[in-house]
Formats: C-alpha cells, structure tokens, sequence
C-alpha cells in the first residue's frame, strides 16, 4: 500500500515497508530506513534517516503538516483521495467547531461574533512552535462564537471558532 504526499506542490508516492523494529520507506524507488521520535520539547521531534539525525519541528492542521528542517519550512500535505470525496459531497455551511491543531497562543483574532464571512476569510492567527498559522473559514458562514482572545493559550483540540449552521442562521433571519 502507498500513499501520496504532496511537498512543495509536486507529489510523491511513498511505500512504507514495516519490519519488526523500524520502519523502512521506499520514495520514488530508493528504500531509507527512518525512524522519527518526539523530544521533550513540545513539536520537536529527532528525525533519523538512514543513520543521520536531524531535529525537525512539526505543526500539523488537518492532512497539512509543516516541517521545519535546516532552517526552511516545508509543507507537506497527505492527500487521501477517499476522505477527500467523502469532504467534497458533503454539504457546505455546516455547524462547524473550528478547533486547534496544536497547542499554541492566539496572535489575533479576524472576526467577531455574528460577523458574515466568505470561504477562506481569515478567522484567527495562531502560533505554536514559532510558526503562525492562520485559520480560515472552509466555506461562507456566519461567525456563531469566537472561544478566544488575542494572547491566549490553548491545548490541542480546544474550540477557537464556531461557524453557524445556515439552518440555525435562516431561522434566526426568519424571526
């Protein structure tokens, strides 16, 4: 089994071949033995590739990771054709939780409480592991609830944003 993974915009296809104690990849034809560890510090991992360690910085917000590596940042994005159907069929303008990716502190908040955004205007701007990430809106909505303030700290999985349903913003325009 493969899978696809998209670094700096061109794909690549990567077999991982498991073994009892490691873990060996096969990237585009060439095998490499690799072994990635968490440190203490928090998204900082020891990344070894056949018998090299590096330490790299990982943020990851969906399928998005973002490594930090000899002083570049690269994006790599796993692509999962199926879980990308499934998103695409369905509907848009859904009660949403938007939620952190990562433990972090809110650098600034786009929007406030009843505000009507489009899709991929900008919500909040976070920063955890000294990479700021901004977070937009997956499609048109209407800001029910902003969860954070600028300078806060949150945990991985905490509600920074909440979309309203269109139903529940028909109903509210209805009354």
């Amino acid at each position: 089994m493969g899978y696809d993974f998209q670094l700096q915009g061109e794909t690549h296809r990567v077999h991982p071949l498991y073994e009892l104690d490691r873990i060996r990849l096969s990237i585009g034809g060439r095998t490499v033995e690799a072994d990635l560890a968490p440190t203490t510090e928090d998204g900082a991992y020891s990344l070894e590739i056949d018998g090299r360690e590096e330490r790299v910085f990982a943020v990851t917000r969906g399928d998005v990771h973002f490594i930090h590596l000899r002083g570049r940042v690269h994006r790599v994005e796993s692509i999962n054709a199926l879980e990308r159907a499934r998103h695409a069929a369905q509907p848009s303008g859904g009660d949403e939780v938007l939620r952190a990716p990562m433990p972090g502190t809110v650098v600034a908040v786009a929007v406030a409480e009843g505000d009507r955004v489009e899709s991929g205007a900008l919500l909040v701007t976070i920063e955890s592991m000294k990479l700021e990430t901004a977070l937009t809106a997956p499609h048109s909505a209407r800001v029910a609830e902003v969860c954070v303030a600028p300078g806060a700290n949150f945990n991985q999985g905490d509600a920074l944003v909440r979309l309203a349903a269109e139903a529940d913003e028909e109903e509210e325009t209805s009354r």
